[in-house]
């Protein structure tokens, strides 16, 4: 149930991240793409059990790059089929 609402929270954000329009990267977020390519998901925890989502980036295969909260220190790279 609790994995289920921070999905949904996700694409609510993601929506609004579309409406809205990208942000400008930051140095974080280019480093990360040249680790990862395109078509990854970064998603940041706030701690090493990966409990909670704090927030993520996802790089798409198009170049666009979608963020929300926080970036620390443990995360977790996945496909993305953005």
């Amino acid at each position: 149930m609790k994995h289920t609402t921070l999905r949904c929270l996700r694409s609510i954000f993601l929506v609004g991240l579309f409406v809205l329009g990208a942000a400008a990267p930051s140095f974080m977020e280019r480093a990360e793409a040249q680790i990862t390519k395109s078509g990854h998901e970064i998603d940041y925890y706030s701690d090493a059990n990966f409990t909670n989502l704090v927030g993520f980036i996802i790089f798409c295969k198009s170049g666009q790059t979608i963020r929300w909260g926080q970036v620390t220190q443990f995360r977790k790279i996945i496909p993305s089929d953005c």
